[in-house]
């Protein structure tokens, strides 16, 4: 294969992307393609919103072209009944009657398993800020593809309130820990075979840091910190980490993945 052609998958709105611009934060998309141009710097990259009905309709054409389509990570939330996630459970099952290779992270991950009939909810083990400790690989993940060459036992960035809660039938359970059982899955669907991820190779924690300090007053408010000074403490966790996770690490599974593409 001489180039890569990746379809990413913008998870927000664009107001919520105007909020990620606030943090001082690019987009999902914008940072998903960061990361891959980084990886393969010769790869053709496109973005497709599936809120802009626009967009979808010049894309849907040419979903033929792509190698590999990424799902990203979105504010939305499935148990919200608006249109909004309709239609990226909808742009799923489009994907679904191709073959393509899919790589889903956080949002995506949930998006994919409810189009492939699985079911999520809100985490009742509660929310991953910025990080998630001690995500454990299981047998099955310990042999996978996706995590070659990865730690068996790893932390790294993630940010999401819920989780899969029934995945697709014959879903294979890739890697745990103690807030999400299912942090990743290797399912097909149609003609499609799903990578997914609960969290994010692809998001350093000085984004995530920068997300946590814009949220914080919000965070407060859910009840999710109890006053500034417990999320400063978090902050202060969350930039120890960082300096023990390399980017060659953490972007392990996107490198794996677009390898992947090359067979």
């Amino acid at each position: 294969m001489s180039q890569f052609k990746v379809l990413i998958v913008e998870g927000n709105t664009k107001e919520e992307n105007v909020n990620f611009g606030d943090a001082g934060c690019v987009t999902q998309s914008q940072n998903f393609k960061k990361h891959l141009r980084k990886i393969e710097p010769n790869s053709e990259i496109d973005i497709v919103e599936p809120i802009d009905d626009n967009s979808i309709s010049k894309i849907i054409l040419s979903l033929k072209k792509y190698d590999g389509i990424v799902l990203t990570g979105s504010t939305l939330r499935l148990n919200e009944d608006i249109k909004e996630v309709k239609k990226h459970i909808e742009f799923a099952k489009i994907c679904f009657k191709h073959e393509k290779k899919i790589f889903g992270a956080c949002w995506g991950l949930q998006v994919t398993v409810m189009a492939a009939g699985g079911k999520c909810r809100v985490a009742p083990n509660g929310p991953h800020i910025g990080i998630a400790h001690d995500i454990q690989l299981t047998e099955a993940g310990k042999k996978h593809k996706i995590f070659s060459t990865k730690p068996e036992k790893f932390t790294t960035p993630a940010f999401n309130y819920d989780e899969v809660e029934i995945p697709p039938k014959d879903s294979i359970l890739l890697a745990s820990d103690k807030i999400n059982k299912f942090q990743a899955l290797h399912f097909y669907v149609g003609k499609s075979e799903i990578w997914g991820l609960q969290y994010h190779p692809e998001i350093p924690y000085d984004y995530m840091i920068k997300l946590i300090k814009h949220r914080s007053k919000g965070m407060i408010e859910k009840n999710v910190f109890k006053n500034q000074d417990e999320i400063n403490q978090h902050i202060i966790s969350v930039e120890k980490a960082k300096l023990e996770l390399s980017d060659d690490i953490r972007t392990t599974e996107l490198k794996n993945w677009l390898n992947h593409l090359k067979n």
